[in-house]
């Protein structure tokens, strides 16, 4: 899995959140791994054990990441928000299950509204969970979950000449589970929003990747806030 993913062994022990010397352990036939722990490895690392090993292909580690930074200290969690980029190449927003890439002809606000009006229960995620902000398009391709992706046969699908697009992935228990209300909006938490920025196609995930830092210093700032 390590060889496969192309990290170093420290750099995936942060990924799947085990120690390093547990990996080294295994690798070095020390320690023979329950299943219970091959599983945990496999999950945070986007794979499955079968028969073989085969990409998840959905958002179980992006779940696995964000849960690690909720439990974890204010310095930990600091460089859990780091990581996150090594996360969101597991689960590229494009090759998921049931996407769907519209061109968005109008604001991100109004498409939300709209999608409300139809009873899709949006949660808006990407640069805009991260700013938890709706107010204006602050990505490049905003990412919003629906109930059914499949049933917006109404809206226009991504052209070349549309001037940018809209990325309509379908609700999971997942994503329910790190969904919240923000002045009204269901959103991501930030932490979520990153991964879908990270992972997004195009300028978004450079751009997405200056503001890492900011997520972390306030992801920290946040559990300080929460102790006084």
């Amino acid at each position: 899995m390590r060889l496969k993913r192309e990290l170093s062994k420290t750099a995936f022990a942060q990924l799947v959140g085990v120690p390093a010397s547990t990996i080294t352990r295994i690798e070095a036939g020390i320690v023979d791994p329950t299943y219970s722990m091959l599983q945990k490895i496999a999950s945070g690392a986007g794979f499955t054990l079968s028969g073989t090993l085969a990409d998840v292909g959905s958002d179980a580690p992006y779940a696995a990441a964000v849960e690690r930074i909720q439990n974890a200290s204010s310095v930990e969690r600091r460089r859990l928000v780091k990581k996150l980029a090594q996360t969101a190449t597991l689960a590229p927003a494009t090759k998921r299950p049931g996407v769907r890439i519209f061109a968005l002809d109008r604001p991100i606000g109004d498409f939300v509204r709209y999608l409300e009006e139809r009873g899709a229960n949006p949660a808006v995620s990407s640069l805009e969970a991260v700013a938890e902000d709706m107010t204006s398009t602050h990505s490049f391709t905003p990412v919003v979950y629906v109930e059914r992706p499949e049933d917006l046969d109404d809206l226009p699908l991504m052209s070349p000449t549309a001037r940018s697009s809209v990325i309509v992935l379908p609700i999971t228990e997942n994503v329910r589970r790190f969904t919240r209300w923000v002045d009204g909006t269901a959103m991501l938490v930030p932490e979520w929003g990153m991964l879908d920025a990270l992972a997004s196609p195009g300028r978004q995930a450079d751009v997405a990747r200056s503001f890492l830092p900011q997520l972390a210093a306030r992801a920290s700032m946040t559990e300080a806030g929460a102790a006084a």
